[in-house]
Order: structure tokens, then sequence, then C-alpha cells
């Protein structure tokens, strides 16, 4: 029989993870994920979040590469997709003890933030010929996902329509949070894993690599799903005007004193802001029943049976800021992406194939009861079906699993900042944290992740080789000596003549 799929839920395995990230103990935090996964083919979710606390830690080199390993088995999922995407949808042990026995292939938005994740640690780096890599994996995968998405839902319906079942949507489960589903701004989502984020530091990455066509793509798609807010509208509008695309002049003019006009390099570095809160929202599981045609010593009756669903715990917004202050200037920021609410419209798009899976599984359970009965008489027999009954019950256990270290809330502002050193200050808990950044080049990327009381920056490398070149003075034009009077002047009364005097 098997019997060992209950496990530990995910969010008490990573709780104290969690809580060492928050007050900034990151060896600690480290440490503890270790400890937890000792077994020598580590999954996904551990891939996951040692590339985030190693990236809170600055580390982007090990970052990467925990990131690519958790990449490689996201390629592995595709690759499965492709070639038969029935092996992926299901297997054994998830349509007879639940869903925690399937492997872990990430959620839809997981796969997608990997790859924009994997973006801003090239840019960390300065690499960003490697982040455009990630960029264009990440539309890719984007497709892959829809496909799948799609065959996903046929399937559930089909097993739906073959099992007689009456419960194919959340809405029909007695007792679910519906609310946390059919909320207005997740039902507004076109799906779980595209994000007006993602897109617009697309649109910002092809921009600093002198591609304004790809840049105007990704400003079009972050509006298209963000809206028109004034750092997306200016991203796309000024576009010809920043990358020198447009037709006619190339670079902004000024006059000299003489009326000649002269062309002017842009002052400063185009800095696009991040500031990252929050965490990707806990999933729970909560036992609700539904009806099904379970089989009985008098036939098929349709019977109330408890299972267990996922539920997103709602993320706390409040943590969100509305201002970033930079060299003294209060400066909006834009709130980009929720991953609180992408997570629940990825769990409202499962959910069909979640109550599938779940109700096959407890018709062949019920069924497993119903032979025991038929089979073994008497108290003996009773008892054996009692046993099962419990077995079931506690085999029950919807899947938790999610990347938890991961960002929950996506912020932009951009601007224009002075080369060298600068200071951005956020407010946090009512209180101003200040951190200082230096920069260079023509585009950078800054980054503040907020996680309780303490800030982790990340920023685009400081090149000096990169600062702009200082001119010289231009040498004063040569005077000629005005002629000696032939008779000295008689000085004026009561004029002290000083030299060297500051003005």
């Amino acid at each position: 029989m098997l019997l060992g799929g209950c496990a530990t839920g995910y969010n008490s395995k990573v709780g104290s993870t969690i809580d060492a990230v928050r007050t900034g103990a990151l060896d600690a935090a480290l440490a503890d994920l270790d400890a937890k996964n000792q077994g020598k083919d580590k999954d996904l979710l551990y891939y996951l979040e040692k590339g985030e606390l190693l990236r809170m830690q600055g580390n982007y080199g090990d970052s990467v590469s925990s990131w690519s390993q958790a990449d490689a088995k996201v390629i592995e999922w595709e690759e499965a997709v492709k070639t038969d995407y029935a092996k992926v949808l299901g297997n054994v042990g998830s349509f007879v003890l639940n869903d925690t026995t399937r492997r872990y292939d990430g959620r839809d938005y997981e796969k997608v933030l990997l790859s924009t994740r994997l973006a801003l640690d090239y840019v960390a780096q300065g690499k960003w010929d490697l982040a455009r890599v990630e960029i264009k994996k990440m539309h890719e995968r984007e497709a892959i996902i829809a496909e799948f998405r799609a065959k996903d839902l046929d399937d559930a319906k089909a097993k739906a329509e073959e099992k007689g079942l009456k419960a194919t949507s959340f809405k029909d489960l007695q007792g679910y949070p519906v609310e946390t589903l059919d909320d207005p701004e997740v039902k507004a989502l076109k799906n779980s894993y595209e994000s007006a984020f993602a897109n617009y530091l697309a649109g910002f990455v092809y921009e600093a690599l002198g591609e304004p066509s790809l840049a105007a793509a990704g400003y079009r798609k972050a509006i298209e799903m963000r809206g028109a807010t004034p750092v997306l509208s200016e991203a796309l509008a000024r576009l010809d005007q920043r990358t020198g695309a447009a037709a006619g002049k190339q670079k902004a003019v000024k006059k000299t004193a003489k009326g000649k006009a002269v062309a002017v390099e842009p002052q400063g570095v185009d800095t696009l802001l991040i500031v990252e809160t929050g965490y990707s929202p806990a999933i729970t599981s909560r036992v609700l029943p539904i009806p099904l045609p379970i089989p009985t010593k008098g036939g098929l009756s349709i019977v109330m049976t408890p299972l267990s669903w996922p539920v997103v715990e709602k993320g706390d917004a409040s943590v969100v800021p509305g201002l970033l202050t930079v060299n003294g200037n209060a400066l909006p920021l834009t709130l980009m992406t929720s991953v609180d609410q992408m997570a629940r419209r990825a769990i409202a798009d499962e959910m069909p194939g979640i109550i599938a899976r779940s109700s096959v599984r407890a018709i062949l359970k019920g069924a497993a009861q119903k032979a025991i009965q038929d089979n073994v008489s008497g108290a003996g027999g009773a008892v054996l079906s009692i046993m099962a009954g419990v077995a079931a019950v506690a085999s029950e256990q919807a899947d938790e699993r999610t990347w938890r270290t991961l960002p929950g809330f996506f912020s932009i502002a951009r601007s224009v900042l002075p080369h060298g050193k600068n200071q951005l200050t956020l407010g946090l808990g009512g209180l101003p944290v200040t951190r200082e950044v230096s920069l260079s080049g023509k585009h950078a990327v800054v980054v503040l992740r907020t996680s309780g009381e303490v800030v982790y920056l990340s920023q685009t490398p400081y090149d000096e080789s990169q600062l702009p070149a200082v001119q010289p003075a231009a040498p004063a034009k040569a005077v000629k000596p005005a002629a000696k009077p032939r008779t000295p002047a008689k000085p004026a009364a009561n004029t002290e003549v000083q030299a060297g005097k500051k003005i």
C-alpha cells in the first residue's frame, strides 16, 4: 500500500529561513536552508530559495549558479511539455496519494520570474548581454506555459466528464474563501505569469543595449498590463529622444553666446530604480467537503467527501512604499507587479486540474474501502475499513509548495542621476533608511529589497572608466597690453589695491 505521501507542509519547513532573512541574518538563513535539504538530489525550490538568499548577500556569481540549476529543471519541464504533456499533468502518486507527491515544477509565475531574477543578477554584474539572453528566454517560456495551461484545462474537463464530477470550479467548493481568487484585480490579470514589471525591465535592457524597437515593444506591453502611468508613458514617449532613433536631430542642442548650435551629451545616468517589498504569499491547506460519486454497497452514491484544498494567504500590501527620496528629491514609486495577485491567479487557473485529481483520488480511495468491506466480513472488515478511511484522510494534503523568498511586490521609478555618489532614502517602519550608490555609464539599475527592518542593495557595477571625461578649460585668449601712458596717472585719493582677494 502507498501510505507515505503525507509530509510536513512547506510553510513549516521554510518558516525559520524567512524569519532569519527578516532580521538580516543571511548566513543563518542559508545554513537553515541547507540543514533542511540534506539529500543528494535537491529539488527546484531549494535552488530558487538559495539563489534569492545569495542575491541578497550580493553574491551574484553563486546566485546565478543556483538559479541556473533551477533553470535547468524548468527547461526539463519545458521539454517534457513539448514531447509528452500528459506525463507532466499527473502521475500515480498524485492520483493515489496527494499533489505533494508530484515533482514540483514551479508555479507558472515562478518559472517566468526566475528568468527575470537571473537577468537582474547579470545586470548587477554589468553583463547586459547575458541579461538580454534571459529576457528572450522569458518570452519563449511564456509561450510554452500558455500552451500547457490550455491543455491542462482541457484535460481537467475531460476527467470531470468521465467521472461525472459535479464540482469543477473553486466556486463549487462549500466553505472555500472564494473572494481570495474571485477578486477583481486577480480576474483583471491576463494570466498568472506575464507581468508589467518583467516587460518594463525587458524594455530597459533592450534600450541600454541600443535596440529601441525591442525596447518599445517591452514598454508597450507593460502599458497594456499596467495602464498608462507617468513612468510608463514617458518611457515610451521619450524613447526616440533618448536613443536617437527618430529622424532628425540625434542629440539635444544648445546655443552658444554667439547663437551657434552645438551637440550636448546627456548629463548623468539613466537609472531604473526598483523597490522590492514583502514576500511571495504562503499557500495553506484547508479541508472542505466536495460531492463525489463514491462506490458503496448499494452502488454509486453522491457523498460529501472531505478533501484538502490550497488557499493563498493574502499578502500585506501596506509594506509597499509610495515614495523614494533621491538626493533630497522625492520620486513617486509606481507599483508595477503584485506577486500576491499572480499567486492567486495561478491557483485559480490550477484549480480545475487540482479538483479533477483530488476527486479521482477520493473515488479510488472510496473504491478501496468498498473492496475491503466486500472481501472481509465481520468486525475485522470493519476495522480494516476504518483504517483505510483514516489513511485516506491522513494522506490528503494540498500542495503548499511555493517560492517563499521571492519578493511580493515590485515598484519602480526612473530618473537621470548624476555620475558618482547618490543618496537613496526609503521610509521603512516610519523611519528613513538611507543607502549610497555610485553610478557611472549611460544606464544603471538600482534595486532596494526590503525585508522587515532591513534593506538589501543591488546595483549595476560602478566603473570609473565610464565617467564622462572632464573637458580642459579653454585657454585664456591673449590680451594685448594697453599702451603705457606718457604721463603716470595720479592715483585717486583713499584708494587701496588689495591683491589676491577671494570673491
